[in-house]
């Protein structure tokens, strides 16, 4: 029973199927009658137009039924997978049978197309190679492109008649006008040379003239550069005596400068410690006095690290030894003055320097201080030196 059905089924599917095909009119007889009126079509002759178009026409009828059912097909195979199949196999048998037709036509079509571009590129070809052999021509006679054409003389020509010009016409009328040309240019250059040829004849004439009272010129001339050469000899060797002298006060400068400045920065960092003597006086101080301020700066900041390190150590020792050695500065004041009053003005002198020169200076982290604390340290160094 479900055999019976299933085959019902698929005469019921076949049958809508040709229904859709009928109703498309896409039918046997319409294959039939397609192949039977176009199948045996081919060009009467590669380069027939005629029976190309008529080809053509027949190609686009089998692309009409073709096109169509694809159309039916599939939108018959949709419903289902079955149902898909059954229309995917129908549309492979119509198209089938209509490229039987079709391939064929497109074929000829083809065919007479290629050749069409064959022959077009052949003539392409043929016109090129003519026109660079005729631009190389024109070239080798002097002839000059511009503007679109091509001119030697008065013969003038557009580039486009010298390339599409047939044979005949390019070498009975085109080239013998330039040749015409380059003849009379050829002439007048052939005069122009002979003119040169001449005038170069004179020259050399008045030349030899001329060299003969050059070279009792010359003889003149060498012995008063003789005389020249020695006082010059005699000059540069004032010159080199200035410029030794010269290099010896750079030399001399250089050597005060950089024994001055080494202390303060001896590893020369930001400055070309090489070329000292070469600046001026005020920028050198300026310099020295700030790569000095920077070394002073530098080593009291590693006298203050040094001793904040060893300040924890001995702050306890420090603050039990204190009475103490207040006291013995005491009792050392106390007879010091008494030396002091009993002592003379240079011995005085000497103990207030020493007292000045125990002042400790402390990094300020304003700038208000900061700048107090460098202009007590620029006095003391000043009191110091007195």
């Amino acid at each position: 029973m479900e055999t019976t059905n299933a085959e019902v089924i698929e005469l019921s599917l076949t049958k809508t199927i040709e229904t859709k095909l009928v109703q498309s009119n896409v039918t046997d007889a319409v294959l039939i009658a397609l192949k039977e009126k176009y199948g045996g079509m081919k060009l009467k002759a590669i380069d027939d137009k005629e029976s190309y178009l008529e080809i053509k026409v027949a190609a686009r009828e089998c692309a009409k039924v073709r096109t169509l059912a694809v159309k039916v097909c599939k939108e018959g195979r949709e419903e289902a997978v079955k149902v898909q199949k059954e229309w995917i196999a129908t549309e492979k048998r119509v198209v089938g049978k209509v490229a039987e037709v079709e391939d064929a036509l497109d074929a000829e079509i083809e065919r007479f197309d290629a050749n069409v571009a064959r022959l077009e590129a052949e003539e392409k070809e043929r016109q090129e190679s003519a026109y660079i052999n005729r631009q190389a021509q024109l070239t080798k006679m002097g002839a000059v492109y511009e503007d679109g054409s091509f001119n030697l003389g008065s013969a003038s020509f557009e580039a486009s008649l010298i390339k599409g010009s047939p044979e005949e016409t390019w070498s009975e009328s085109v080239l013998p006008k330039f040749q015409a040309e380059y003849a009379k240019i050829a002439a007048i250059e052939l005069k122009k040379e002979q003119e040169r040829v001449a005038a170069e004849a004179e020259i050399k004439r008045q030349q030899d003239e001329f060299d003969k009272k050059q070279a009792e010129f010359k003889k003149q001339q060498d012995e008063f550069e003789r005389k020249q050469q020695e006082q010059e000899r005699i000059d540069k060797e004032k010159q080199h005596q200035i410029e030794l002298a010269e290099q010896k006060r750079k030399s001399d400068l250089q050597s005060k400068r950089f024994s001055l400045l080494l202390p303060f920065n001896p590893s020369g960092t930001d400055v070309d410690m090489a070329n000292l003597w070469n600046l001026d006086e005020e920028v050198f101080d300026a310099l020295l006095q700030t790569k000095k301020k920077e070394f002073e700066t530098n080593q009291l900041e590693q006298q203050r690290i040094a001793e904040e390190k060893n300040n924890a150590a001995i702050e306890l020792a420090k603050q039990e030894a204190i009475k103490k050695e207040q006291q013995r500065i005491a009792e050392e004041e106390e007879k010091r003055q008494a030396e002091l009053e009993a002592a003379t003005d240079k011995t005085k002198w000497a103990e207030f320097l020493k007292e000045v020169g125990n002042v400790s200076f402390f990094d300020m982290k304003s700038t208000q201080y900061r700048a107090k604390m460098t202009a007590a340290r620029t006095k003391i160094n000043e009191i110091l030196g007195l």
